[in-house]
């Protein structure tokens, strides 16, 4: 599969070396990487953690884009580098993550459906049973009547910005769309961006599992726990927290 790679991430170099590294191995071998686009947003680290984190990006790719914005932001830092790419498809990551699994051709198969736009790496924290639910990530909108919860007939597909494969013209729609004020990743389904949701809802998030247990890991919860920042949500809007992420 041709893909052009996209990597949010911060100032934190030892994951991003660990994400590359991981990812290199796993991922990136068994496609045909067409470009790499890559920003890094002024957060939780100093300049000499900027350089870091751009030597690492260099030293696993010969020609990257880097950003390097002089202010941060998740919803621009996404919609910034999804409307760069040019190729059938794009993996999307983040610097904190792990590649438990190989993810390899089997997930061309996930595609077969022309309503799937995009594949998800499944997570433990995903808290999705496959078995169950099977295989499509889509959630269902309820109502309440008279104090009680009601479950309403339609369901909504759950698009994300974790790591994931994106159908690259979906992606680069998606981008054009976004609204750099709101995390992109609640736009697809909050009631932020009536434009996105409409331009989404006949499609579906595929959740790539191919053993149906996780095939990524989450090493960004513990890198915060042990730093006490928190990552909270206000407005359909991530926050950074704590000791070293400010606010």
């Amino acid at each position: 599969m041709k893909i052009d790679v996209t990597i949010i991430a911060g100032r934190r170099p030892e994951l991003l070396r660990a994400t590359l590294d991981s990812f290199s191995h796993r991922a990136f071998a068994h496609h045909d990487v067409q470009n790499v686009f890559v920003n890094i947003d002024p957060i939780f680290g100093d300049e000499a953690d900027l350089g870091a984190c751009v030597e690492v990006v260099r030293r696993y790719f010969p020609s990257p884009v880097i950003f390097t914005p002089v202010d941060a932001g998740f919803g621009s830092a996404v919609k910034r580098l999804w409307s760069s790419t040019t190729s059938g498809f794009v993996m999307h990551l983040e610097d904190d993550w792990l590649a438990l699994d190989d993810i390899d051709s089997r997930i061309e198969a996930c595609f077969e459906s022309e309503n799937v736009k995009q594949a998800s790496f499944h997570t433990a924290n995903q808290n999705w049973d496959i078995a169950r639910r099977g295989y499509l990530h889509r959630r269902r909108r309820y109502t309440t009547i008279l104090g009680i919860k009601l479950p309403l007939p339609r369901t909504y597909p759950k698009f994300t910005t974790s790591p994931s494969v994106i159908e690259g013209n979906f992606a680069r729609m998606s981008a054009v769309l976004m609204d750099p004020l709101f995390d992109p990743e609640k736009q697809f389904y909050s009631g932020v961006n009536s434009a996105l949701e409409r331009a989404v809802a006949g499609y579906d998030n595929y959740i790539f599992s191919p053993d149906r247990k996780p095939i990524v890991e989450d090493t960004g919860r513990t890198w915060r726990e042990e730093r006490g920042i928190s990552k909270n949500i206000r407005n359909a809007t991530s926050f950074w927290e704590g000791a070293d992420g400010g606010s």
